[in-house]
């Protein structure tokens, strides 16, 4: 996906947002001097995640210590995405209370959870984070922990060197870099978050009157459901559809198809993508399904109607919702 098409879904949507509350910076200092002393060779370098199976990691020098990540694994370094495994807290927890108590200060659920170190004299390309951003319900937090005049993000030309300890928004699907020209590592605390309606309680009021929120999707909750022969169907999806990074719409358009099959497995359900196991399935209501690791950008939703089964595939991109409908056919069970 396009920069410009990234925008063009986000108009009027700022690119930082100071929240509330403010933090005691001395006792989240601390924390990371000891994760520095006790666990210096668990920070590791920055992987993009693509999937599970296929992390890239970042040249730059830019070492992640994950105190929440895919499944609890401490090498995970990435922000996860679509995936058999939910979010979980790593032991780091353990050797940092302060950092957690702020983990338990945000109001919506964690995804990734990450103390993030930009070394010296580095220097980081203008990027975009696909599809991290309201538009696809998930928030990108930072709380400045260790920060020096020389350490900087921008947004387009603008420069921000935010102040340790205060909590802010950033929209940072929009094309942005980071630099340090100084001579010590510049630590944030990055906490990606499910977006809800919770979340906007930490927005100034005068901000939240002005959000476009026809922009901003939110999700909802996971609802309870003990998976039934009635979820356990196969079908062909559109081969774009099992891209989560896909254009919006594209998998709308005529294309070549892929065998997919929903099946219990390990008391929950997890879609495959010819054979193989690609995510599990989290009920969101009615027998609709988000991806493990994912919003409710892209849901598969179960119909039968009279022994008849259907599948119906959609993608949100705030309020506006794609919608595509499959015959589907019972596995047996």
């Amino acid at each position: 996906m396009s920069a410009e098409t990234i925008a063009d879904a986000q108009a009027g949507i700022p690119d930082v947002v100071r929240l509330t509350p403010n933090f005691d910076v001395d006792p989240l200092v601390r924390d990371v001097k000891r994760l520095r002393a006790e666990q210096a060779t668990d920070w590791k370098l920055q992987n993009t995640f693509i999937s599970d199976d296929n992390l890239v990691e970042t040249e730059l020098n830019w070492h992640i210590m994950p105190l929440r990540s895919t499944g609890g694994d401490k090498s995970r370094t990435d922000p996860g995405g679509p995936g058999l495994t939910p979010f979980a807290d790593t032991a780091h927890t353990e050797l940092a209370p302060h950092l957690h108590a702020v983990m338990r200060a945000i109001p919506s659920p964690l995804r990734s959870v990450r103390l993030m170190a930009l070394g010296p004299d580095t220097y980081g390309p203008d990027h975009f984070d696909n599809k991290y951003a309201l538009t696809w319900g998930i928030a990108r937090l930072h709380v400045p922990v260790i920060t020096l005049p020389e350490a900087k993000l921008f947004f387009g030309e603008t420069p921000y060197v935010w102040e340790a300890g205060s909590l802010w928004f950033g929209n940072f699907a929009r094309t942005h870099r980071i630099e340090n020209s100084g001579r010590t590592h510049r630590v944030h605390f990055v906490l990606d978050v499910q977006v809800t309606e919770a979340l906007f309680d930490l927005f100034p009021a005068e901000v939240r009157a002005e959000l476009p929120f026809d922009k901003i999707m939110v999700n909802r909750d996971e609802q309870p459901l003990k998976p039934a022969p009635v979820h356990q169907v196969a079908f062909e999806v559109p081969k774009s559809f099992t891209d989560w990074e896909e254009e919006d719409g594209q998998f709308l358009i005529d294309q070549p198809t892929v065998t997919a099959e929903i099946r219990a497995q390990d008391g929950g359900l997890v879609l495959y993508y010819d054979g193989a196991p690609y995510a599990g399935l989290v009920h969101i209501g009615d027998n609709e399904f988000r991806f493990q690791g994912w919003t409710d950008e892209r849901t598969v939703q179960v119909v039968d109607e009279a022994g008849q089964r259907r599948v119906v595939l959609r993608t949100r991109v705030g309020k506006q919702v794609r919608t595509l409908t499959i015959p589907a056919t019972s596995l047996g069970v």
